[in-house]
């Protein structure tokens, strides 16, 4: 007898079968690739209940995907998208959302397929042993999601800049940040993007 294929992955499992970290398995969520699921109790959203299957943003959890340093297994979340639907829904009952454990995220088996099957290969490129990046810039494209996410586009380029800036001498290990020259090179394309869509 044949077992039917697995609809669901742990991120665990999706992480592992890729050679990605879980701080980039939450960035490519981020940047819309796919989602990260999780089962839930019972809750109220507005006067809509919503129990089951749910997806979750990754960039209310980033506490649980920090590139560097120590990694929460849990947090609370205030945030689901159902099943199907298009939008997040803000969870007012219990209020202060609900608790998602790291164990228990869950991603689709057919975005495995997908990222697997991409001509363009999503693949992360494979580090050798002992050769790091010089600075941590999949850590600073997560920060820019999120600011996106929670704060809008800011006004100039030059300010985005700034704050790619500020957030390497904030979170750089060794202290060193890249030339501003450098930032403007990566930040450039992501601005002329943004400018286009808004």
């Amino acid at each position: 007898m044949t077992l039917p294929t697995r609809a669901f992955l742990s991120l665990n499992e999706f992480a592992d079968r890729l050679e990605w970290s879980y701080a980039d398995v939450a960035a490519s969520s981020i940047g819309g690739l796919f989602s990260i699921f999780t089962g839930i109790s019972p809750v109220l959203c507005g006067l809509q209940p919503v129990a089951g299957i749910v997806a979750v943003n990754a960039a209310d959890m980033m506490k649980m995907f920090r590139r560097h340093g120590h990694c929460d297994e849990e947090c609370r979340v205030i945030r689901v998208r159902p099943e199907g639907g298009s939008e997040w829904l803000l969870i007012t009952e219990p209020a202060g959302g609900v608790v998602v454990k790291l164990a228990d995220l869950l991603l689709m088996a057919d975005d495995l397929r997908k990222v697997d099957d991409d001509p363009n290969g999503r693949r992360r490129p494979i580090i050798p042993p002992g050769a790091t990046p010089r600075f941590d810039w999949d850590g600073a494209m997560i920060m820019l999601f999120c600011r996106f996410n929670d704060r809008g586009i800011p006004t100039t380029q030059v300010e985005l800049i700034a704050e790619v800036q500020d957030w390497f001498a904030q979170n750089s290990p060794t202290g060193e940040i890249p030339e501003e020259s450098t930032t403007r090179k990566k930040i450039a394309p992501i601005w002329r993007a943004l400018r286009e869509t808004a």
